[in-house]
């Protein structure tokens, strides 16, 4: 899986806010917003496209996201309406290197950290 990336400003929404928008062979298959400050980074949402969900892209865009954003600690917060379940998104973004912070929070700190992460 052979994955492109383009990150495109957001011109509304929360302020430094950045679209990543994934590709292969020229079709979208995911996207994700991507929050950043000072000290670090928020998740807004990743999406894959339905047809194109289960076939690994979400986890290749969230291991290229934690790649590119290596620097500082990223944040979310689990989406309570995925279809996919809490317990379901906790877990997958828990194989990621996101550890939960409470009920509905993740972080994941850089891999040079010296904080640990389970």
């Amino acid at each position: 899986m052979n994955l492109s990336v383009q990150v495109v400003p957001r011109t509304f929404g929360h302020q430094g806010e950045m679209r990543y928008e994934f590709t292969q062979a020229d079709e979208l298959v995911g996207v994700a917003s991507v929050c950043a400050d000072e000290t670090s980074y928020f998740i807004n949402f990743l999406n894959v496209m339905p047809g194109n969900r289960g076939k690994g892209y979400g986890s290749k865009i969230l291991e290229m996201l934690c790649q590119m954003l290596d620097d500082k600690p990223i944040t979310l917060e689990l989406d309570k309406g995925s279809p996919f379940g809490m317990e379901n998104l906790r877990t997958w973004y828990s194989r990621h290197g996101f550890v939960s912070t409470n009920e509905d929070w993740m972080i994941r700190h850089p891999s040079g950290s010296h904080i640990h992460q389970a």
